[in-house]
């Protein structure tokens, strides 16, 4: 162990400083209750001999304690000790010798101890317990304490002796910040909580506040893993409150942070909490606007300004005059609802060819229209295609009116060749002939019409068009090759692969009905897409809840896969500019998203999935620390994490684990294997050992109760009703229900 004297014990400081991320140390000896000594030492564990009355004259040594190892006298340097297990020392078997004579004695009536002289009964009561050696709390001439990660030296002849914390020398133990995240290191850890090694331990055991610098959070990995009722939900409340307060010391510490709320409990009233996370900001006396942001697939009654979730998947109709940003931002919906539906369409039992196809079709807005009538107005009879598929689905019309109207007002998408084709006469040997002709009527009085028809039409047009393309006994053919010939013509084929490939989902009627839940995330009168309205609200450092409450799984993933895709594109778009800038990592918090995750499993890769590991989830969490992600995963199943994200996990939470399975996974990491059998045993809620980023070693500790007080007693103007209402299912009665 490492010596330093000093002249004048004294002068150490009797209180606990923080200066320049450095804490200074108070004599301990002369507080902290001795135990015993270092009966053997190596360089990771220790042998501590201890007597009963010494332990019981120290409250007690619960297993996971810490403990001190130190010269009796010196300067105010020690080792650090966890306690892990019993141990047994070399006069065990003469002590049990010694216990079942007594017992013999005393015939069971009184205490065999009492039947022991008082000489025999003191060396009986000499036990040991077997120690993990965490690491040296060095102590300088002027006071100030670091600690390091290992011992220098130990010896086979020691003058080591033990002693149980006090609450300050706790506090130096259990808040010591070894590390930072280079975040504003000046910010003040905030209590989360309070040490507790043991469910049984007495309220007049040592205890110490447990402070969380809230910058470990942001731009790292945590993982809070605990059986459902474990306190998970209140957690994340806890840490998020913490996080949200820090604008309170400065108006630019604000950190965005996204809430998926899987029950609903989080974006309400609820009983466990009284006043929901969502109201937070009354904490600062501050107004909701420009702090705290919900969003729904349902609208409520108790939250008037609640955001819902859907999307217009028909999009905007096509601008006038093609410019690409200006078609870019009409079919923005449009596109990102054709994310969702290749999602739904995965999923669908229906894998037919058609289905395949129509899956995989590229719609995206092509960059090299500008200027080429020919492409633009194939890519417009494309986009009227997937509309019309929309519509044969049963999605809600959109106000706007289908047109076949092409470039100009007189210009048709379907002209008078195509028309003439599909007419009956050019059709004589095909079954299909009366099909043809009817769609070739409708596309004629369309264009009588000033190019307005009705999507009911359009489907029969689309029907009728698919069948007439693949249809070796029509006219098709002959017109392609006239098309292609034509003088003054560019070549190309009237019909492109990606309309072919769209329409194809027009040979079955099951077709469309492939997607139809699609409906659930449907609106034609929503204006934008709410995934970069979340992302704006991040950027301006709110709080921002998703109610998912109600919603089947599919939707739910699909409507959170949206939002972290687009925070992910955002984020990478800010780091360019602060490379651009010459700042690739600033030391601030400005621009920083912290993205909590319920149920992670039913979100993330799975554990054994790696080629899952180009998902939006897996990259945001690998990648997470240069783009300014923070993200708090919560899950009962350790093993569903893939061990790829496990391994750049920064902050740990381990509750009440019941599956040994699930346990041996967390074993692989840290020093996580001490406390499995409390981790197995014990199911308190809110009873964790937590790591942190700024930590050198696990803390056990009872989480606080996330309370922002009663709603009987609040003067809010928000609604507090039966959550049962509009079908949106009740928060539990419990966390994590």
């Amino acid at each position: 162990m490492q010596q330093t004297t000093t002249s004048d014990p004294n002068s150490i400081l009797n209180t606990l400083e923080d200066r320049a991320g450095q804490l200074r140390l108070t004599p301990f000896r002369q507080r902290a209750k001795k135990l015993g000594s270092v009966y053997a030492m190596s360089y990771t564990h220790a042998v501590v001999a201890m007597y009963d009355y010494d332990r019981e004259q120290a409250g007690g040594v619960p297993q996971n304690m810490f403990l001190l190892a130190a010269k009796p006298e010196g300067d105010e340097s020690f080792i650090l000790l966890r306690v892990l297990r019993e141990a047994r020392l070399p006069n065990a078997v003469e002590n049990e010798q010694t216990r079942q004579k007594g017992i013999e004695d005393s015939g069971n009536d009184v205490p065999w101890a009492d039947k022991l002289p008082e000489w025999m009964r003191d060396r009986v009561s000499l036990h040991a317990v077997e120690c993990r050696v965490l690491g040296t709390f060095i102590a300088s001439d002027s006071g100030d304490c670091e600690f390091a990660e290992d011992v220098d030296n130990y010896y086979a002849v020691h003058e080591l002796m033990v002693w149980k914390p006090d609450t300050e020398t706790l506090d130096l133990i259990v808040n010591h910040r070894h590390r930072t995240n280079g975040i504003l290191d000046e910010l003040n850890p905030e209590k989360i909580g309070r040490t507790r090694f043991a469910a049984a331990e007495r309220d007049s055991a040592v205890k110490a506040d447990f402070k969380l610098n809230p910058t470990d959070v942001m731009k790292r990995r945590t993982a809070y893993f605990g059986m459902s009722r474990s306190g998970k939900s209140n957690g994340l409340k806890v840490v998020a409150a913490k996080v949200y307060r820090l604008r309170e010391s400065n108006p630019q510490y604000r950190v965005g942070q996204l809430i998926f709320d899987l029950n609903g409990e989080y974006a309400q009233n609820n009983i466990q909490d009284g006043k929901g996370l969502y109201r937070v900001h009354e904490s600062l006396g501050r107004k909701r606007t420009g702090e705290v942001e919900t969003y729904g697939l349902f609208p409520v009654p108790w939250d008037p300004d609640r955001k819902i979730m859907k999307l217009n998947f028909f999009g905007d109709p096509f601008p006038t005059q093609w410019d690409t940003q200006s078609v870019e931002s009409a079919l923005e919906q449009l596109l990102a609802g054709r994310d969702i539906i290749k999602g739904i369409m995965e999923r669908s039992s229906n894998q037919s060819q058609y289905a395949t196809a129509f899956r995989g079709a590229d719609i995206a807005v092509p960059q090299d229209a500008v200027g080429d009538i020919g492409v633009q107005k194939r890519y417009r009879r494309t986009i009227l295609a997937y509309q019309t598929a929309l519509a044969a689905a049963g999605l809600t019309h959109p106000k706007w009116k289908p047109s076949i109207q092409g470039i100009g007002r007189h210009d048709s998408l379907f002209g008078q060749n195509i028309i003439k084709a599909m007419q009956s006469e050019n059709n004589a040997g095909s079954d299909n002939q009366t099909l043809y002709h009817q769609a070739a009527t409708l596309l004629t009085r369309a264009k009588q019409n000033r190019h307005q028809i009705s999507w009911n039409q359009l489907e029969v047009v689309f029907t009728a068009l698919n069948r007439f393309i693949n249809d070796k006994k029509s006219g098709y053919e002959k017109f392609e090759q006239e098309y292609i010939n034509r003088p003054n013509g560019s070549g190309e084929a009237w019909a492109d692969p990606r309309l072919k490939a769209v329409i194809r989902i027009f040979e079955s009627q099951n077709g469309p009905r492939s997607f139809q839940t699609a409906q659930e995330q449907h609106d034609p009168n929503t204006a934008n897409d709410f995934a970069y309205a979340v992302v704006a609200d991040l950027n301006k450092g709110k709080l921002v809840i998703i109610d998912q409450s109600g919603a089947d799984d599919e939707h739910a993933q699909a409507a959170a896969e949206r939002v972290m895709r687009q925070i992910f594109r955002s984020q990478q778009d800010a780091f360019k500019r602060r490379l651009t800038d010459g700042q690739p990592n600033l030391e601030s918090i400005d621009g920083h998203i912290i993205v909590y995750i319920e149920e992670a499993h039913n979100l993330l890769p799975k554990g054994n999935a790696r080629e899952n590991l180009k998902t939006v989830w897996a990259r945001a969490a690998k990648e997470g620390s240069k783009l300014n992600i923070g993200m708090v995963l919560a899950t009962q199943a350790p093993s569903s994490i893939m061990p790829e994200i496990l391994s750049e996990t920064d902050n740990w939470i381990l509750a009440y684990l019941n599956s040994e399975n699930e346990r041996r996974v967390i074993a692989g990491y840290m020093d996580f294997a001490d406390f499995l059998d409390q981790i197995g045993k014990v199911s308190e809620q809110g009873f964790v050992r937590i790591k942190t980023l700024s930590q050198a070693y696990t803390v056990p500790v009872q989480l606080d109760k996330f309370s922002l007080g009663s709603v009987e007693t609040s003067s809010d103007n928000n609604l507090t009703v039966s959550p049962s209402e509009n079908g949106h299912r009740a928060a539990p009665l419990f966390p994590d229900e």
